[in-house]
C-alpha cells in the first residue's frame, strides 16, 4: 500500500527532487515546498534508498497549515500537544510502516547493493573503449599528458578490507538499534529533533517544543526517551508556511555516499549537474578540472553505460581522485588524466558532454583571476563538445553574473530556455532586456553554444548557479 513520505532538499534542488522521485518511484500527489518534496509512493526500501537528488527521507506522519498558538503559554503547549499527538492511530500506523521498513533493510540490504540503478559494472563493459583515438595528434601535448596512476595502488585491498570490516561493523551496530516488531518486552527508545521559525519560535524555542512533544509521547504511548541512541527520532519542522511530522528513515543522510572517500562538491548537486548534460548509452563525457572526482562518480554510478574522463593539473588532487574512483569500483569506467582545462589532450568534437565545477572560493587559489580565464575555459570547452553536446558549469554567482553581463551566446530557442531560483535569469531574457549597443559591447561571444537554463543552487555557506548550453549546428549559429 503506498505511503506518504517527503525528502528535504537543499534550495534550489527541489525541481531536481521531483522530477527523481517522480521518474524512479512512480511517485504521485507530489507537492513542493520550500526545502521539502512530499510524495506517495510504495514503501520500497531499496528504490527509495537510490534518491540521489534528496539530503534526507522521512516517513510523513503529518503536513498540515501553520501552527497558529495562543500567546498564552499553558494554552499553547496544549495546542501544539493536541496538534501533533491529536491522532495516536496515525502515529501507531507510521511506527508499523517504519519498522517494516527497517526490517527490510536488515533483510536486503545485501540485495539492494546490487539491484540499485548505481550499479557496479562489469569489468569487460568498457573493453573496447580507447581514449587513445579521442587524443590530439599534436606529439607535444600528447606526451605531456598521461593516465595518472596512483602510487598507493598496490595498498588499496588492505585499505578495502579495513573499510568493509568498517561498514560490517556500522551495520552490525544498527541491526542492534533496531526495533524488533515482535518483541515487546523493551519499549521504543526516541528522540525530538525540532525546527521552529516564524511565529511559533516567537512561543517557544525548539528545545521547549521537543520538551512539550516528548512529554506528550512518553505519556501516550510508553517510549522511553533516548537523546544518545535512540531506535526512533521524531522529526517536527514548524514554521509561517506548513507544520511537519516524520520520521527518519535511516539515520544516513541519502547525500552521504558510502563510495566516496575523498569529499569535494556536494554529491546532490553532482548528481543534478548529470541529469542535465542527458547523458545517453555510450556517451563520452568530460570533466576537464575534475578535483577529486565527484561528478564523474555521481555521472558513472547513475548512467553505467557511458565513458567518463577526468583532467586536472592537480597531482593531490588526482591522487585523491584515484582513491575515490578505486573506492567505488568504477576504475573500469573512470579515466583520468593530468592536463590543463585550457589545453585539453583531444581532438575537436570528440565529447558528447562537458561537465565542470568552475573552482571558486578561498581554498582555490589561481595566478589569474577566474573571470580572466572563463572566456579561454568556455572556448575550449566548446571545441572538444560535439554538435548537439551539453555544456553544464557550476559557477559562483559573481562568475555567472560577470558570464550574463560580459559573454553573448549564440542562436537561442525560447521553448528550451528555462530557470529555477530566485536568483537565476536566462541568458536570452537578459538579452531582451539589454538594447543593441549593450550586446555589442559584449566582450566574449560564443556564436555555435545556445544558452538554455541555469538554477540557483545552495552549496551549504554558499550560494552557486547550474548554467546549461549546447553547442548549436552552424545553420543556427549567427
Amino acid at each position: 500500500m503506498p505511503e506518504r513520505f517527503f525528502c528535504t532538499a537543499g534550495r534550489g534542488m527541489e525541481c531536481f527532487v521531483t522530477e527523481e522521485v517522480t521518474q524512479k518511484l512512480s511517485a504521485t500527489e507530489v507537492e513542493t515546498v520550500s526545502g521539502k518534496v512530499l510524495f506517495t509512493a510504495e514503501p520500497d526500501l531499496c528504490r527509495l534508498r537510490f534518491i540521489k537528488s534528496g539530503e534526507r527521507l522521512f516517513l510523513l506522519l503529518k503536513k498540515g497549515s501553520p501552527l497558529s498558538l495562543p500567546k498564552n503559554k499553558g494554552k499553547a503547549c496544549s495546542a501544539l500537544r493536541e496538534y501533533v499527538i491529536g491522532e495516536p492511530h496515525m502515529w501507531l500506523h507510521c511506527l508499523s510502516v517504519w519498522q517494516n521498513l527497517q526490517g527490510q533493510l536488515q533483510q536486503h540490504q545485501h540485495i539492494c547493493g546490487k539491484v540499485g540503478i548505481a550499479s557496479k559494472r562489469k569489468s569487460g563493459s568498457v573493453s573496447e573503449f580507447h581514449i587513445s583515438k579521442y587524443r590530439k595528434q599534436d606529439s607535444t601535448v600528447g606526451d605531456k599528458v598521461c593516465t595518472f596512476q596512483d602510487p598507493t595502488h598496490k595498498n588499496m585491498s588492505q585499505a578495502e578490507d579495513q573499510n568493509l570490516m568498517d561498514i560490517e561493523e556500522l551495520n552490525a551496530t544498527e541491526q542492534q538499534l533496531l526495533p524488533k516488531p515482535h518483541m515487546n518486552t523493551h519499549p521504543i527508545t526516541f528522540r525530538v529533533s525540532c525546527r521552529c521559525s516564524g511565529a511559533t519560535a516567537k512561543v517557544f524555542t525548539p528545545q521547549e517544543v521537543g520538551a512539550v512533544i516528548g512529554g506528550s509521547i512518553i505519556k501516550q504511548f510508553g517510549w522511553k526517551p533516548d537523546l544518545r541512541m535512540p531506535s526512533l527520532e521524531v522529526f517536527v519542522h514548524l514554521n509561517d508556511l506548513y507544520s511537519v511530522v516524520g520520521f527518519p528513515i535511516s539515520r544516513q543522510p541519502l547525500a552521504k555516499r558510502d563510495y566516496i572517500r575523498n569529499t569535494g562538491l556536494r554529491s546532490t548537486t553532482a548528481w543534478a549537474m548529470g541529469t542535465l548534460a542527458e547523458l545517453h548509452v555510450g556517451a563520452l563525457v568530460l570533466d576537464p578540472m575534475c578535483g577529486v572526482g565527484t561528478i564523474l562518480l555521481e555521472a558513472a554510478k547513475e548512467w553505467p553505460f557511458g565513458h567518463f574522463l577526468g583532467v586536472d593539473n592537480n597531482d593531490l588532487q588526482l591522487k585523491s581522485a584515484v582513491s575515490n574512483v578505486k573506492g567505488a569500483g568504477l576504475d573500469g569506467a573512470i579515466e583520468l588524466l593530468k592536463g590543463s582545462v585550457l589545453d585539453l589532450p583531444f581532438v575537436s568534437e570528440s565529447m558528447d558532454a562537458v561537465i565542470c565545477d568552475i573552482p571558486f572560493g578561498r581554498k582555490f587559489t589561481s595566478s589569474k583571476n577566474m573571470k580572466d580565464l572563463l572566456p579561454d575555459i568556455i572556448r575550449e570547452m566548446q571545441r572538444v563538445v560535439r554538435v548537439g553536446g551539453a555544456i553544464v558549469l557550476l559557477l559562483s554567482q559573481c562568475l555567472h553574473h560577470h558570464l550574463k553581463v560580459n559573454f553573448h551566446f549564440g542562436a537561442t530557442d525560447n521553448k528550451n530556455i528555462t530557470h529555477s531560483g530566485n536568483n537565476s535569469v536566462s541568458e536570452e531574457n537578459g538579452d531582451k532586456e539589454a538594447n543593441k549597443g549593450d550586446i555589442l559591447s559584449r566582450t566574449h561571444w560564443f556564436d555555435s553554444l545556445i544558452a538554455l537554463e541555469s538554477h540557483s543552487v545552495s552549496l551549504g555557506v554558499t550560494e552557486a548557479v547550474i548554467f546549461k548550453c549546447k553547442k548549436a549546428p552552424p545553420s543556427l549559429s549567427l
